[in-house]
C-alpha cells in the first residue's frame, strides 16, 4: 500500500494508528454477532483471516471453542425472506469492514478481542435496560437469547448499532491521517445506515409497538406485560446513557417521535429513524463511555466484562480522548462525519421499508 502523509498532530499517548485499532474492536463484535445470524457461525468459521494471529472470537458450538473466547449451542435462527436479505448485507458490510480495516492498518491491525454473544450475557443486558425502566424481568428466570425471532435480534442488535455510530463520532474525528479519516467517514456512514434499519425492522413493518419475547412487571404496578419495543429501547437507552455517564445531558433518542414544530409545519409522530440531536447533528461518545456501556461497567472505571470479557486489543490510551480532545484537531473536522452518516442513514431506509412491507 502506498504511503501517505500525516499531519502535525498535538502530543498525545495515542496515534491514528490506535483510533482505528479501537474502531476494529467494534467491528469485530458486530461482525460476529451479525455472522451467527446471517451464517450460523463465527466470523473466524467464516475466514480465519477476519480475527488476526489469534482466533479470539466467540465461537458457541463447543466442538470449536476458541481461545479467549466463549462456547454455546449453534443458533437455530427463525430468519427469513426480507428479514434474512436485510441481515445477510448487513454481516456482509460488516465482515467487509474487519477486512478494510486490516487492510488499511496492515502489519499494525490488531487481532480481534474475545467476545461474550452468549444467552447469559444478552440476559444480562436486557435485564439490566428492564431495571432501568424501574420494572422486575417476570418471572426471573427468563433468558434473552437474540437469536430466537426477529423481534429479540432487533432488540440485540439496536443495543450495538447506535454505540458503534456514536464511537466513530467521538473518537473517529480525532484522526490526522487523510486516509485513515477517509475510511473511517466511509464505515460510519455504512453504520449510521444500519442503525436506520434496524430501528425500522423493530417497527415490524406493521407501524404498531410490537412486543419481545421478554415478559416484565412494569413499575407501579404487579401486572406482568410483554416488554415492548418501545420500552426495550427506553430502558436501553437509559442504562446506556447511565453506564456512559451522559444520563444529565442525553445522547440517545426513544423509538417513536414526540411531534416537533418545523417553522409553521407540525411534523407528525411516528418512528424516529435517526439519532439526531437538536440541531440534526449526529451524537458523539468518548471511547471510555463506549467501553463502559460494552463491559457493563457500573463502575464507569474501565472494568473489561459484557461483551467484552478481556477488554479490547491494542493500545487502550485511546481512552484518553475526551469531548474536548477535538479542540487540537487540524486535518479533519466532524462535520464530515456527520454528513456522512445522515446521508447514509437517509439513503438507507426507504430500500429497507420497501423490502420489509413487499
Amino acid at each position: 500500500m502506498a504511503s501517505v502523509d500525516f499531519c502535525v498532530q498535538a502530543a498525545t499517548n495515542y496515534t491514528d494508528v490506535d483510533i482505528l485499532s479501537f474502531a476494529l474492536n467494534l467491528e469485530c463484535l458486530e461482525a460476529e454477532y451479525y455472522s451467527w445470524a446471517a451464517y450460523g457461525e463465527s466470523i473466524y468459521s467464516v475466514d480465519p483471516a477476519l480475527v488476526g494471529k489469534l482466533q479470539q472470537c466467540t465461537d458457541r458450538d463447543s466442538s470449536r471453542t476458541p481461545s479467549g473466547g466463549t462456547d454455546e449451542g449453534g443458533p437455530s435462527t427463525p430468519f427469513a425472506g426480507s428479514v434474512i436479505d436485510i441481515i445477510s448485507e448487513i454481516a456482509e458490510n460488516e465482515i467487509a469492514h474487519v477486512r478494510l480495516l486490516r487492510a488499511v492498518l496492515g502489519t499494525r491491525a490488531v487481532t480481534c478481542p474475545a467476545l461474550s454473544l452468549t444467552t447469559e450475557t444478552f440476559t444480562i443486558a436486557v435485564t439490566a435496560a428492564v431495571d432501568a425502566l424501574g420494572g422486575t424481568v417476570s418471572p426471573s428466570t427468563q433468558t434473552f437469547n437474540p437469536y430466537s425471532s426477529v423481534q429479540d435480534f432487533a432488540v440485540g442488535a439496536f443495543i450495538f448499532e447506535d454505540v458503534g455510530v456514536t464511537a466513530y463520532k467521538g473518537a473517529v474525528q480525532n484522526l490526522q491521517n487523510s486516509t485513515y479519516a477517509a475510511t473511517a467517514a466511509g464505515i460510519m456512514a455504512i453504520e449510521a445506515g444500519h442503525a436506520a434499519v434496524i430501528r425500522q425492522l423493530m417497527a415490524a413493518a406493521t407501524g404498531t409497538d410490537a412486543n419481545t419475547d421478554l415478559t416484565y412487571v412494569t413499575p407501579g404496578s404487579a401486572t406482568v406485560d410483554p416488554l415492548t419495543f418501545t420500552s426495550a429501547v427506553t430502558g436501553i437507552n437509559v442504562l446506556r446513557d447511565s453506564l456512559g455517564g451522559t444520563s444529565g445531558a442525553s445522547v440517545e433518542q426513544p423509538l417513536f417521535r414526540s411531534v416537533t414544530d418545523v417553522g409553521t409545519y407540525s411534523a407528525t409522530t411516528g418512528l424516529e429513524l435517526f439519532v439526531a440531536d437538536s440541531t440534526g447533528d449526529a451524537y458523539g461518545r468518548t471511547p471510555t463511555q463506549v467501553l463502559n456501556i460494552l463491559y457493563f461497567d457500573t463502575t464507569m472505571k474501565l472494568v473489561p466484562g459484557g461483551f467484552l470479557p478481556s477488554g479490547v486489543s491494542g493500545n487502550t490510551t485511546v481512552t484518553e480522548i475526551t469531548s474536548s480532545s477535538t479542540a487540537s484537531k487540524n486535518c479533519t473536522t466532524s462535520g464530515a462525519l456527520s454528513m456522512a452518516y445522515f446521508s447514509a442513514a437517509s439513503a438507507a431506509v426507504l430500500p429497507a421499508v420497501i423490502a420489509l412491507v413487499l
